[in-house]
C-alpha cells in the first residue's frame, strides 16, 4: 500500500493534458518570494513549492509567508471547460477560481467575486512575476500585491 504522499505526487505532467493548457508546468519547484503590499510598499520574504499530484492531471503548491499566511492552492486541469478549476484555502478560508490564458497572462479569476482576480504576468524558467488584482468600476487594473519569485 502507497503512503498518502507518494499517492499525492506524480513525476510529471500526464500525458492527456494538452500541451496547450500547460500553463503552470513551469512552476513546478520551490521557489524564494518577495510578497509586496502595495499600499505601503511593505515585503514579506517567504517561499512557494509547487508540485505535480494526482496522476499528472493537476498541480498543488504550498506557499509560506511567515507571520502572515501559510496556505495551499489545488489546481485541476478540467477537459470539459478547458480551463483550470482553482481551490486556494488557509485558516479560515477556502477560495475558487477559473484559471485561463490571456494573451501572455494566466488569468485566475474568483468565481464568487469576478472583480478579483490573480494573475500569472510572467512565467520564465528562473522567475515569475504574480499579482493579487481588483477590477474598478471603470474597468481599470489595479494591483493591490505583488509577488516576485526566484527559483531557489
Amino acid at each position: 500500500m502507497k503512503h498518502f504522499f507518494e499517492a499525492l505526487a506524480s513525476e510529471e505532467k500526464h500525458k492527456a493534458l494538452p500541451e496547450e493548457f500547460d500553463y503552470f508546468g513551469k512552476l513546478i519547484g520551490s521557489w524564494n518570494i518577495d510578497y509586496v503590499d502595495n499600499s505601503d510598499s511593505s515585503v514579506i520574504k517567504g517561499e512557494w513549492h509547487f508540485s505535480w499530484i494526482l496522476e499528472g492531471m493537476a498541480i498543488q503548491d504550498v506557499i509560506v509567508l511567515p507571520g502572515f499566511e501559510y496556505g495551499t492552492t489545488l489546481r485541476v486541469y478540467n477537459p470539459g471547460t478547458c480551463a483550470w478549476d482553482v481551490a486556494y484555502g488557509y485558516t479560515g478560508k477556502i477560495m475558487r477560481f477559473e484559471a485561463r490564458k490571456q494573451g501572455d497572462k494566466i488569468v485566475l479569476t474568483n468565481m464568487e467575486d469576478e472583480r478579483r482576480k490573480w494573475v500569472f504576468v510572467e512565467i520564465a524558467d528562473d522567475h515569475f512575476h504574480w499579482q493579487d488584482v481588483t477590477v474598478e468600476e471603470d474597468g481599470k487594473w489595479h494591483a493591490d500585491f505583488d509577488l516576485y519569485a526566484e527559483r531557489a
